[in-house]
C-alpha cells in the first residue's frame, strides 16, 4: 500500500528538480534491538526526507548489500532522468557490489571506507588505509586507484585527518576527489 500512495508523492515532489544535483543518503536505524530500518533519503535544505525504506526483523544496524539492493532499483525510476544523483553512505555500506550497482544506475557516489580497506596505486606497494601517515589537519587525494582485495576500480580517494588528530575521513568516489568531496560526504549526517 505504501508504494501506491507514497511513490506518486515522491515523483511529484522531485519532478521539477531539473538538472540540479540530487543528494541521496543511505542510512539505518534500529528499534528495540529487534528491528532495523534501512532508508534512502533525499538531502534537502539540511533535512533528510525519506524516499524509500525497508523494515527488517534484524537486531543490528549492519545490513548486507543483498538486503537493500532492491530498494535502489525501486527508487531509480521515481527520480527525474535529467537529475545528477550523488549517493552518500557511511563505512558500514562500503561494498564494491553497491558501488557497481550505483554505476549501473548512472548515479555518482561518495562512500566513507574503513581504515582496514586495501588500496592499490600504480607504482606503489599495496597498503591498508590505516598505514597512511597523515599529519593532523592534512588531506590528500588519490586518483585512479583500486580498492579491496578484489582490486575494484578505478576509483578516487579523499583522505584527511582532523586538526585534533583523533578522526580520519576516508572517502571513495567514482569521480575525482578534492576538498569539496568532504563537504558533500558530510551532507549524509543531516
Amino acid at each position: 500500500m505504501r508504494h501506491q500512495l507514497y511513490d506518486p508523492l515522491i515523483q511529484q515532489a522531485v519532478v521539477e528538480w531539473g538538472t540540479h544535483i540530487l543528494y541521496l543518503a543511505l542510512d539505518t536505524s534500529t528499534l528495540w534491538d529487534a528491528y532495523g530500518i534501512v532508508r534512502i533519503s533525499l538531502i534537502y535544505r539540511g533535512r533528510a526526507i525519506p524516499l524509500g525504506w525497508k523494515v527488517l526483523q534484524h537486531p543490528s544496524s549492519s545490513v548486507a548489500y543483498a538486503v537493500y539492493k532492491d530498494l535502489l532499483d525501486h527508487l531509480a525510476p521515481l527520480l527525474p532522468l535529467q537529475c545528477r544523483v550523488i549517493f552518500l553512505a557511511d563505512r558500514g555500506f562500503a561494498d564494491t557490489h553497491l558501488m557497481e550497482h550505483l554505476r549501473k544506475l548512472g548515479w555518482h557516489w561518495r562512500i566513507r571506507i574503513k581504515r582496514s580497506f586495501w588500496m592499490y596505486r600504480r607504482g606503489h606497494r599495496a597498503c591498508k588505509a590505516s598505514h597512511i601517515g597523515l599529519a593532523p589537519g592534512t588531506a590528500c587525494f588519490w586518483h585512479d586507484v583500486s580498492i579491496t582485495e578484489r582490486h575494484y576500480g578505478p576509483v578516487h580517494l579523499a583522505l584527511a585527518r582532523r586538526h585534533d588528530g583523533k578522526e580520519y575521513w576516508l572517502v571513495v568516489s567514482d569521480e575525482p576527489t578534492d576538498l569539496k568531496t568532504f563537504d558533500s560526504t558530510g551532507f549524509r549526517g543531516w
